[in-house]
């Protein structure tokens, strides 16, 4: 019987749905000059990234981490029920959500010209909002991206108005394979504890 809830065991773990990622929708290239992610010694300097959105292929946990500004305006970085990142926090401050799939619900905003908001998947303009940068490692922990965001200021198209580095870890989810087998497991246990119930009756019978 233990050899049996072993297996089954064994099937449910390697039926698990493979894990999902954190991709890019409808990207193309962008240049840019002036970039210091300021501070440097974080961010480095970048000077091309994509324009596009960022998607969850499954559910999972998003986190932004701040990872500094170069602004002489106040932008935040918002992430639904998590709260924001805002320019006076410290730098290395991290928040995080439970997402579904799909589109994640971030934004960057400024009070730039009157204030601005700039929604992930929904809203960007010519030179304003953010360019995804590629992922790096640095002192507050290693990235899957780094999101550059270029306030509404008409003055420059840097992207270093505002940085946060981003994640996204999936929650496993079994596949419906996974499910067949559990059941297979299942009955195969039953059919099993009536076999030998079968022969304790027939052992007492004799």
């Amino acid at each position: 019987m233990k050899q049996i809830l072993l297996g089954i065991l064994v099937l449910v773990l390697s039926g698990a749905a493979q894990a999902g990622t954190l991709e890019i929708a409808d990207s193309r290239g962008i240049t840019f000059s002036g970039y210091n992610g300021k501070p440097l010694d974080v961010t480095g300097v970048e000077n091309s990234g994509l324009w596009g959105s960022l998607f969850a292929t499954s559910a999972g946990t998003f986190s932004a981490t701040y990872l500094g500004n170069e602004s002489g305006y106040v932008n935040k970085f918002s992430l639904g029920l998590a709260g924001s990142l805002l320019e006076s926090n410290v730098i290395g401050k991290t928040i995080s959500m439970s997402i579904e799939a799909g589109t994640v619900g971030f934004s960057f905003s400024d009070n730039a010209n009157g204030g601005h908001s700039f929604v992930n998947g929904k809203h960007q303009a010519p030179s304003f909002g953010f360019a995804i940068l590629k992922g790096q490692k640095n002192k507050y922990g290693s990235f899957q991206y780094l999101l550059g965001f270029n306030d509404s200021y008409g003055g420059d198209a840097d992207y270093d108005d505002f940085v946060v580095g981003v994640n996204f870890v999936s929650s496993p989810v079994p596949e419906p394979e996974t499910y067949m087998m559990m059941f297979a497991g299942i009955v195969l246990i039953g059919f099993s504890a009536r076999r030998r119930n079968n022969n304790n009756w027939n052992d007492l019978d004799s």
